[in-house]
């Protein structure tokens, strides 16, 4: 997978046994470079980069990429802009969660403690969590959120992106426990803005593809998560209709003005209420939701409603959305 490489790049790669350093100055383009080499089962990786900041960073990039490998069945001479686009937002998005969890792992016990006494490895990271317990546990949540996001974006990128035949695979789930299995990694998040999430007992059988559908959950968990107003409620409930197992999240949250309702439900748009309080992602979490459901032959309804309350200068909202499972 190497044809296109000139020959300064070939030699550079033939020479490449290191994970990643400084190159002072390119032989093809001149600059200042990083590259690096990792070697896997199933691929070797030669990266050369003038973007990545840090050594540390493209270190963090390449390993990222090596883990991509298996997934990536075109040949590079046929990937075109579009499908280039989806590969480099799937390494951009694992690097960054990839990085989330190691500055998890060092806030509780720093690297260079545990380089420097890495004979006593074990006994420091005992004593670090026996001196905190809630916030070691705090990080395990964390992590586990991080894996979820993770396997999200795995998920995403193997059955809708990478090809046009979307392979789903259905089978009846217990649509509570589905839910619990993303929600509790969000327990950290929620605690810190003293928002109380009550599920309601319901013992629907639903029939989903699981992949997908824990997307759709993780992102509108993650919505209600950085959005809710502190010290309130979210209710989840559940309830049938003729047609649908309808799953309700109630909360009072961030405020989505009447002109941009149907816009937030498109790719990479953001509500002005979450620009302003500067919690914006890629404006992706509604319309990944509303994607993730309809492959699903499911839908998503949002109901928005008026500003109820103000604080600290921003505007909140009794708002609802459902996820509607449909029966068969």
């Amino acid at each position: 997978m190497a044809d296109n490489l000139t020959e300064n790049c070939i030699q550079c790669l033939a020479s490449c046994d290191f994970t990643g350093r400084v190159i002072p100055e390119c032989p093809e383009y001149g600059d200042k470079r990083r590259q690096g080499q990792r070697i896997t089962k199933s691929a070797s990786v030669f990266l050369c980069c003038d973007k990545t900041k840090t050594t540390k960073l493209f270190r963090q990039k390449i390993e990222a990429l090596s883990y991509s490998v298996p997934d990536l069945k075109i040949p590079i001479s046929k990937i075109r802009n579009e499908e280039q686009k989806k590969v480099n937002r799937l390494v951009h998005n694992l690097t960054s969660i990839n990085a989330h969890n190691i500055q998890e792992i060092y806030d509780l016990v720093p690297q260079e403690i545990l380089a420097q006494n890495w004979r006593r490895q074990l006994d420091f990271i005992k004593e670090e969590i026996k001196k905190d317990m809630d916030k070691a546990a705090l990080m395990f949540l964390r992590i586990a959120k991080h894996n979820t996001h993770m396997r999200s974006e795995f998920s995403i990128y193997r059955k809708i992106e990478r090809d046009d035949n979307i392979e789903l695979d259905k089978k009846e789930h217990n649509l509570r426990n589905v839910l619990l299995n993303t929600l509790h990694t969000f327990f950290s998040d929620f605690s810190k803005r003293d928002v109380y999430v009550e599920v309601d007992d319901f013992y629907f059988k639903v029939d989903f593809d699981y992949e997908t559908i824990q997307v759709a959950l993780y992102h509108l968990i993650e919505n209600a998560a950085k959005y809710t107003l502190y010290n309130t409620r979210v209710l989840i409930t559940a309830y049938e209709t003729d047609d649908w197992i309808n799953l309700k999240f109630e909360m009072t949250s961030t405020h989505v003005k009447e002109e941009e309702r149907s816009e937030i439900m498109k790719e990479g748009i953001s509500g002005e209420m979450a620009r302003k309080m500067q919690k914006q992602g890629d404006g992706i979490g509604m319309w990944r939701i509303n994607q993730m459901l309809k492959i699903n032959d499911c839908e998503f309804e949002a109901i928005f409603g008026d500003v109820s309350e103000t604080k600290m200068g921003f505007d909140f909202s009794k708002n609802v959305f459902i996820m509607k499972f449909l029966k068969y």
